[in-house]
């Protein structure tokens, strides 16, 4: 096993969380070492996100984090990134960000801070990553306790460690964040009934109700589901409505 250079001579396993980081056979076992790493310095939950040049896009971001799903759908659909202080902070400043009720300063961070606890997302800090082609992003880890002074002498404990856990896993996700992105999916070819039974079960039907709807028998509704499934390569009814929505083939009801 590679060692993190420079580790001779330290107390035996204090790089052993990063050794394994730096040793991760693959993408998904660098994410979950680098979230096993984040909880043995005491934080449950991490987020890490690059945007591989400069010049593009904020929405073409790379991240990857075990934020509760719940939080990450919320934060998207409402468009919480023009709000939060820490992607304004990480282009401007190279320094920690701390989580804390006062580092949020406007109303809508102040907000955007109330909700994100709510989730389990209290204390923490933000660091900011600069890469050297010109990469730019953060390494977050936050977790759900008091925002009091334990947390502080905590983090000042554990600070030195979490900018190492940053470097190091920013050098064993580079390849994953710079690499082509994977062809996008070929959208399967419908039928019109199978177009309208997929928009009705995107607004939360039941077979039956479709087949009132559409004039036709709630078999025949649950035959062209099964077609649909079929088509989209999945078993649950809720995931072909899902993977609709992906592939832009319905309209969100509303």
């Amino acid at each position: 096993m590679e060692e993190v250079p420079g580790s001779a001579g330290l107390m035996p396993g204090f790089f052993s969380p990063y050794d394994a980081l730096m040793n991760a056979a693959d993408e998904p076992d660098a994410v979950l070492r680098l979230q096993a790493a984040a909880r043995e310095l005491g934080f449950d939950n991490v987020m890490f996100a690059v945007i591989p040049q400069p010049k593009l896009n904020i929405g073409e971001v790379y991240l990857r984090s075990n934020y509760p799903d719940r939080w990450r759908d919320y934060y998207d659909r409402n468009n919480l990134r023009a709000t939060d202080p820490t992607v304004e902070y990480c282009f401007r400043s190279s320094s920690p960000f701390v989580w804390l009720p006062q580092s949020f300063k406007t109303a809508e961070q102040q907000a955007l801070y109330e909700e994100a606890s709510a989730f389990g997302l209290k204390v923490g800090v933000t660091l900011p990553i600069r890469g050297v082609d010109g990469e730019i992003g953060m390494l977050t880890c936050v977790r759900d306790g008091n925002p009091g002074p334990d947390f502080l002498k905590d983090l000042n404990q554990n600070l030195g460690a979490l900018a190492l856990l940053r470097d190091v896993a920013f050098d064993s996700l580079h390849q994953y964040v710079h690499a082509a992105p994977p062809p996008a999916e070929a959208a399967p070819v419908l039928t019109a009934r199978e177009r309208d039974c997929l928009q009705w079960m995107c607004a939360g039907k039941t077979a039956w109700e479709i087949g009132r709807i559409l004039s036709i028998s709630e078999a025949g509704v649950n035959f062209h589901i099964a077609n649909l499934r079929g088509k989209f390569g999945v078993s649950r009814r809720n995931d072909v409505v899902i993977k609709a929505i992906r592939l832009g083939l319905i309209d969100l009801p509303g």
